[in-house]
C-alpha cells in the first residue's frame, strides 16, 4: 500500500503542475490575444470550453487523490478500483477496438477529404499518421517490457 500511496502523491503533484500551467499559458493566450490572428467566436468559445473541461476533470482527479492521501480507508478503495482485474480487461478491450476504429476512420476520412480539399486531407493523414506512430511505439514498448 506505500507504493501506491507514493503513487497517489505523484499524480497529486502532477495534477497540480498540469493544473498550473493551463492556467498560466490559458491567461498568457487571453493576454496575447491582440497580438494573435482575430478567431471566429465559436474558436473562443471552443477554447474557453477546452480550458473550463481541462480545469474541472484536473480539479475532479485532485480532490480525489488528495481525499485518498488523507483517508486510509478512501486509499484502499482507489487501490482496488485500479487493480480490479476485470474493469482493466474491459478497458484494454475498449483501448484496443478504439484504436483500431480511429486508424480506420481517419484512414477513410483522408482519402475522402482527398477529393474535396488538399488542407484537410493533409491534416486528418497528419493525424492518422500520429496515432499509428503512437499506437506501435506503445506497441514495441510493452513488447519489450512484458
Amino acid at each position: 500500500m506505500d507504493k501506491f500511496k507514493i503513487k497517489v502523491e505523484t499524480r497529486k503533484n502532477a495534477l497540480s503542475l498540469v493544473a498550473a500551467a493551463t492556467i498560466l499559458i490559458y491567461v498568457g493566450l487571453i493576454f496575447y490575444r491582440g497580438g494573435l490572428p482575430a478567431l471566429p467566436s465559436f474558436i473562443k468559445g471552443f477554447h474557453t470550453g477546452a480550458f473550463i473541461g481541462v480545469e474541472v476533470a484536473v480539479t475532479y482527479f485532485l480532490v480525489r487523490y488528495i481525499k485518498a492521501s488523507k483517508n486510509e480507508a478512501e486509499l484502499k478503495k482507489q487501490f482496488i478500483e485500479e487493480n480490479d482485474e476485470r474493469s482493466v480487461t474491459i478497458l484494454q478491450n475498449a483501448g484496443t477496438l478504439s484504436v483500431a476504429i480511429i486508424l480506420i476512420s481517419l484512414g477513410i476520412a483522408s482519402m475522402i477529404a482527398g477529393f474535396f480539399n488538399p488542407m484537410i486531407f493533409y491534416t486528418l493523414l497528419t493525424c492518422l499518421l500520429f496515432v499509428l506512430i503512437v499506437f506501435l511505439a506503445l506497441w514495441m514498448y510493452y513488447a519489450r517490457k512484458i
